[in-house]
């Protein structure tokens, strides 16, 4: 039986004075980033839909580094873009062909081939890594048979372009509905799966939480990382909300789909200097700190996981973009586009107005992130 608040009596109710307290409470104090003892062979990272696809081009751009990823509904390389200049490597993303090709796969994504390709000529530009780096990475992709928001066929065509990629099969868990027997917790609608939160695992809609009796964080990091000790029943770090301006072109990050704060899940054994792996984990559309407060990223049970297995746990935050917020910083400005908003908090997977190099190493978001993996890592001056 679930213990959630949302499927107690008077949901909508509960629902309501959540989402109200979680808006109102005053915003915590920000610190520093802190440098810690992180082991350079243990960094990875996971999302769920545009987190995913942000997921997988952070892996793929810099997989020198990253040694393993967790895509839950999303992730294919590059789908979005409909062009590549090959001379500066702008992208023009399109927000039709995000939404049907590579989400609703109407028509179809292109085949695995097309996406591989991609990411060859990307690394031999150098403006990804070389791709001889994801040899022996762990990837772990899901998709939900209730899900009607990003279709099985993006995450297995995910999957066969990682296979292309040189990751050996035993390395990737595609974990799907049309298995036989399906895989636990494929009955899912559109969201990160959970064992006892937050609504009925066929939902689609917010949180995007869902108790599918299936733990999918301890399943991505034991994936990544090997078996792993039994998570925490209680939590012995601290969470951090730290300033992400400082990892923002010229501070301005809202303007550019981040919020001004992150948060930062830190074990004790960690905190304390033991040599400690490292977790991003990317929420999905919907699911910031401006629309959920701190649900998402102490319900999805990644905390308990990487308390107990010295694994601290980053959790940068998006910002829906105003029109009018960028017309004010970009006065005058023609947006190439046609689509200069992020409404719903979205990661910038298909070429905002304010990024065309996306899904490449020094794409706004990809480098916001990887400034902050290297700023704990004790690689980034403030």
């Amino acid at each position: 039986m679930s213990r959630s608040w949302w499927r107690e009596p008077r949901t909508a109710l509960r629902a309501g004075l959540f989402l109200l307290a979680a808006l109102a409470a005053p915003a915590a104090a920000q610190e520093r980033l802190p440098s810690l003892t992180i082991d350079p062979d243990k960094v990875s990272v996971s999302g769920i839909s545009s987190g995913a696809f942000m997921a997988n081009q952070l892996h793929v751009a810099h997989s020198e580094l990253i040694m393993g990823a967790g895509l839950v509904a999303g992730g294919l390389y590059g789908c979005a873009a409909v062009s590549i200049d090959s001379e500066d490597g702008t992208l023009d993303g399109s927000v039709s062909r995000a939404l049907d090709r590579c989400m609703a796969a109407r028509p179809p994504p292109d085949k695995a081939e097309v996406y591989r390709d991609r990411a060859a000529a990307f690394a031999e530009a150098g403006w990804i890594d070389p791709l001889d780096g994801l040899a022996g990475d762990k990837v772990y992709l899901f998709t939900g048979r209730a899900d009607e928001t990003v279709s099985h066929v993006t995450v297995e065509r995910g999957a066969d372009v990682y296979a292309g990629l040189g990751i050996a099969a035993e390395d990737i868990a595609l974990e799907s509905f049309r298995e036989e027997p399906p895989a636990p917790g494929s009955e899912a609608g559109h969201s990160w799966v959970t064992e006892d939160c937050c609504q009925p695992c066929a939902t689609t809609g917010p949180p995007f939480i869902n108790d599918c009796d299936y733990d999918q964080s301890g399943a991505i990091l034991q994936h990544i990382y090997g078996p792993l000790a039994p998570k925490a029943e209680v939590l012995s770090g601290r969470f951090i909300d730290f300033d992400q301006r400082a990892f923002a072109p010229g501070g301005a990050a809202e303007v550019n789909g981040l919020d001004t704060t992150g948060t930062l899940y830190v074990p004790a054994a960690c905190a304390a200097g033991e040599a400690c792996a490292l977790h991003v984990v990317l929420h999905g559309c919907q699911q910031t700190r401006e629309v959920l407060g701190d649900a998402f990223y102490t319900s999805i049970g990644m905390n308990e996981w990487a308390d107990s297995n010295r694994i601290v746990v980053l959790y940068p935050q998006a910002h829906s973009v105003t029109f009018t917020e960028l017309t004010l910083a970009y006065p005058g400005r023609w947006f190439r586009n046609g689509f200069a908003v992020n409404p719903k908090g979205c990661w910038n997977w298909w070429g905002y107005a304010y990024d065309d190099r996306f899904a490449v190493k020094d794409g706004i978001q990809i480098s916001a992130i990887y400034a902050m993996i290297q700023r704990l890592m004790g690689a980034a001056p403030d």
